[in-house]
């Protein structure tokens, strides 16, 4: 299932800001959220996917063969031609409990002398809805906007891309993953190192994992999303969750560190190396019901969205 091109990056160590949930979760998510359509939305959504097509082929090349599926993951592929990478995450500091996200989100903007664009998931998800909600844009700026509103549902229940230790949101934080040859990073265990051997091990398709998911967590789906969206409310609930978990069940656990602007990724992760972190069955454990719920969380929430845009 896994793209090669996202396993040459982890047998390589790649450690700039990764894309959350990898093809499996993305594509669980856009599955889940289409479940929870109107008929009203779900036409909608696919008059704009079906009139703008993206001309790439994908990098997930086993996608099931349904459009918001496929549209999932487009803000992975595009996110260096369109300047987007900063939209995909926001650095909350691993040991802040309290505050306020936005101070560490800055407003989606222009790209300035052909630099990367401005922004981060929070931002990037409100402007994807002003856009949907403006009847002056074009049918082609709506479809990506679409596009990138699927993708980042999933990115803002992603743990880690909602935190950082001063290690590029676990990025640069080496682990073992069971007995896999050569480095892995958290970023990637979460990412889909996991769910990917959870489906292994079931033998599961995407959509039977996502069919999985949505009947478990059915009866949650009216608390997780009223008053959507809650876009800050929404971070900060996935923050926590990396302190608890994701960094919180780590053996040893990580001490916290002062966040720096350019973080030094290949000074802490041979600091961190150190510590010879291990994923294992105990960790997978805790993980994955995490994993599973977040998953859940941003389908539903997509799908309420897109329900409100379009009543």
């Amino acid at each position: 299932m896994k793209c090669r091109v996202v396993l040459a990056w982890i047998v390589l160590g790649y450690t700039s800001p990764a894309s959350a949930w990898w093809c499996e979760g993305h594509e669980a998510v856009a599955l889940i959220a289409e479940n929870r359509l109107t008929p009203d939305a779900r036409a909608q959504v696919e008059r704009l996917l079906k009139g703008s097509p993206v001309v790439e082929p994908p990098s997930c090349k086993d996608s099931p063969a349904d459009a918001m599926a496929i549209a999932s993951t487009w803000a992975d592929d595009a996110k260096n031609t369109e300047q987007t990478a900063a939209w995909h995450f926001m650095n909350i500091p691993m040991n802040l409990k309290k505050g306020d996200p936005e101070k560490y989100c800055e407003a989606v903007g222009p790209s300035h002398n052909g630099g990367p664009r401005p922004g981060c998931v929070v931002s990037a998800l409100r402007s994807t809805v002003d856009i949907l909600l403006n009847k002056d844009e074009s049918g082609d700026e709506k479809a990506k906007a679409l596009r990138y509103l699927i993708h980042f549902a999933g990115d803002l229940h992603q743990p880690l891309h909602t935190t950082s230790n001063n290690d590029v949101g676990g990025n640069c934080l080496p682990v073992q993953f069971f007995d896999q040859p050569g480095p892995a990073n958290l970023h990637a265990a979460w990412d889909g190192l996991i769910i990917e051997r959870e489906l292994t091990a079931r033998h599961e398709t995407v959509a039977q994992f996502a069919s999985d998911i949505d009947q478990r967590f059915a009866s949650k789906r009216a608390e997780w999303t009223k008053n959507a969206p809650q876009f800050d409310k929404w971070a900060w609930e996935t923050h926590l969750l990396a302190n608890q978990v994701a960094y919180g069940d780590l053996t040893p656990e990580p001490g916290p560190e002062a966040l720096q602007p350019a973080p030094d990724c290949d000074a802490e992760k041979a600091r961190l190396a150190a510590l010879h972190i291990k994923i294992d069955d105990a960790y997978e454990r805790e993980a994955m019901p995490v994993i599973e719920m977040q998953i859940a969380k941003a389908g539903y929430r997509l799908a309420a969205i897109l329900n409100a845009l379009w009543p």
